[in-house]
């Protein structure tokens, strides 16, 4: 009789203590599994945040209003802790998002298109004010032209090895806008670049393989500009569908730098001009021997009555060696040279002039730009005569004639 009652205790006794483990391991599971999403959640949350669709950045770094001219010869370039959102925890995977949802093409239902080839770059450290006053500089808006962001990874991976690190800067602030063209060469616009010239820059385009387009490079504020290649050549290669040779890029990187340390000492138009007629020698007679390259060197020098320390001398040698490796069309080269040479015939200039007075520009986006949303005192600098309609026929005769005063 007493075993008969203490059985079923025992039994009782020995589920109750089986069961107690398994509820407790339950319970931990339970708020394991629900823990788990919360984290990813969160961590989604956060990477949604940090993409951009280039029409509305956000300010990412500090700095971003640093004075006009605080850095002579450096331009933009942000510091690797402060790319991406403040919040983010791996820049890496969600920058590549980011750029692949740039790279976009954006729908637009105008002028019956349906699609834009303008490419917009904006510098990853402007604010969001400052990338809509880009935006409406430019004369166009976040929906009617594809927008890439530019980092400072970017700007290493083209100047690495060819500019100082004060070069490259601190800050990444430059922006473009690409239009590609089927002719007429490259035609640039520049606006608040105190260092890089339009000449410059549309002559370096040339070597990096670009033949035609329209480019306008600027910045809310003053800038070097030595870091708006990056942008351009970005911009033009997401526009075209056109992937430029390395290596050119690499020299046009290597030209543009060249270029601005002869100009401290010869000055910009100078320093352009030596350099574009030293390349096209070498284009146009072949020349690969560094010997060959040295002698044109000089001949073009005394031509300018300019004496090139042995430093410049080689510099210039060594990024003419690097364009004689590749091939290039002289005649279209030259298209864009030419221009930015004044070579264009006098009668030709003054009926483009009033030509473009009655019918309008024919300059592209460089013919919209408003300089009005970049505030006062705006540093512009174009390898074409401005016009369109915003300058009367008068005015734009007296200019012509003053050219040559």
């Amino acid at each position: 009789m007493k075993i008969k009652k203490i059985l079923p205790l025992l039994m009782a006794a020995v589920v109750t203590t089986a069961g107690f483990p398994a509820a407790v391991s339950a319970a931990e599971t339970e708020n394991i599994t629900e823990a788990e999403p919360q984290m990813d959640a969160g961590s989604g949350d956060a990477a949604a945040n940090s993409v951009s669709d280039g029409s509305s950045g956000t300010d990412r770094t500090s700095g971003v209003d640093n004075p006009a001219g605080t850095d002579l010869g450096t331009d933009e370039a942000a510091p690797a802790a402060g790319e991406g959102n403040a919040d983010m925890t791996e820049p890496t995977e969600t920058q590549a998002d980011e750029a692949k949802d740039e790279e976009k093409p954006v729908e637009v239902l105008e002028g019956g298109q349906v699609e834009t080839d303008n490419v917009v770059t904006l510098g990853e450290n402007l604010s969001e004010e400052q990338r809509n006053a880009m935006y409406e500089y430019f004369g166009t808006s976040a929906d009617k032209v594809r927008t890439i962001i530019v980092t400072h990874a970017d700007e290493v991976k083209y100047m690495e090895g060819i500019a100082t690190a004060e070069q490259i800067g601190a800050t990444t602030n430059s922006c473009a806008y690409v239009e590609p063209t089927d002719s007429g060469g490259i035609k640039v616009k520049t606006a608040n670049l105190n260092y890089v010239t339009s000449n410059m820059i549309a002559s370096t385009l040339t070597t990096a393989g670009m033949e035609n387009g329209n480019v306008i490079a600027a910045c809310p504020f003053e800038v070097s500009g030595t870091g708006a290649l990056t942008g351009i050549i970005m911009a033009y290669e997401t526009a075209s569908g056109e992937s430029l040779d390395a290596g050119k890029k690499e020299a046009a990187m290597e030209e543009l730098i060249a270029t601005g340390n002869l100009s401290d000492v010869l000055g910009s138009e100078v320093a352009t001009e030596v350099m574009n007629e030293v390349k096209t020698e070498i284009i146009d007679k072949g020349l690969t021997d560094s010997g060959e390259i040295g002698e044109a060197v000089n001949n073009i020098a005394d031509n300018h009555d300019v004496t090139l320390t042995e430093e410049q001398r080689q510099q210039i040698i060594s990024v003419m060696e690097k364009i004689s490796k590749y091939d290039y069309d002289l005649d279209a080269i030259q298209n864009t040279l030419d221009s930015l040479n004044d070579k264009v015939g006098a009668l030709e200039s003054a009926w483009k002039s009033i030509k473009s007075f009655f019918v309008g520009s024919d300059d592209g986006i460089l013919s919209g730009t408003n300089d009005e949303a970049l505030g006062g005192d705006v540093l512009t600098d174009s390898t074409v005569s401005e016009g369109g309609f915003k300058d009367g026929l008068l005015t734009r005769i007296m200019n012509f004639f003053k050219k040559d005063e």
